[in-house]
């Protein structure tokens, strides 16, 4: 069965609080759905911890796929009221306070996305301890693909340099090594980019 065509959606987090946990502010739609597509396929991956022992294999996400096995997905777009720092055992976080919602622009199939989002509970670090909590997800058509530029909101996710001519960004963005695809935290996945840093 051909694989059905992605669209331009925009995917909308209404969170519980609004507490989220992000260092630097950055939350990659992509990586929701990565870690939803685990939560579904290989749950063993959770239950025992090992996600640096999994192997490359097949991840299914249903968006747009890039060249170098990257995704056609946004960073979450949110308003950020606060900041404060808390203690959880012996680690203190940085914990943000944001408007209520998050928007997230992505090419994709929007009923596979919604039915890997029923498995997300919580966006950010620490969503078992209840940061990041999400109340409800909805997913919208839109009119066009702002995955890598929105007229609004500019970069829309960390860009290898070679990929972005800086005459045509819309501001002007730091570089330096960043992911480029989940899983964030594998160096292996580091190049030098332009970074929409909040």
């Amino acid at each position: 069965m051909p694989k059905k065509p992605t669209v331009p959606l925009k995917i909308t987090a209404t969170l519980t609080n609004g507490r989220i946990i992000s260092a630097d502010g950055i939350i990659m739609f992509d990586a929701i759905l990565y870690h939803a597509w685990f939560c579904k396929n290989h749950p063993e991956v959770f239950i025992t911890g090992k996600w640096r022992l999994h192997g490359a294999g097949f991840i299914g996400l249903p968006l747009r796929q890039l060249p170098g096995n990257r995704w056609a997905a946004s960073r979450g777009i949110y308003t950020e009221i606060a900041q404060n720092i808390e203690q959880w055992g012996n680690t203190r976080q940085l914990i943000r306070i944001v408007d209520k919602t998050m928007e997230f622009y992505c090419m994709g199939n929007a009923a596979k996305i919604m039915e890997l989002l029923t498995n997300m509970r919580g966006i950010g670090k620490e969503t078992s301890m209840g940061w990041g909590a999400v109340e409800k997800w909805e997913a919208e058509e839109i009119e066009a693909d702002y995955s890598l530029i929105h007229p609004v909101h500019g970069l829309m996710r960390p860009t290898p340099v070679e990929e972005i001519d800086e005459a045509n960004l819309p501001a002007k963005y730091p570089v330096i090594k960043y992911a480029v695809k989940p899983p964030y935290w594998k160096q292996e996945n580091e190049r030098l980019c332009y970074v929409p840093l909040i």
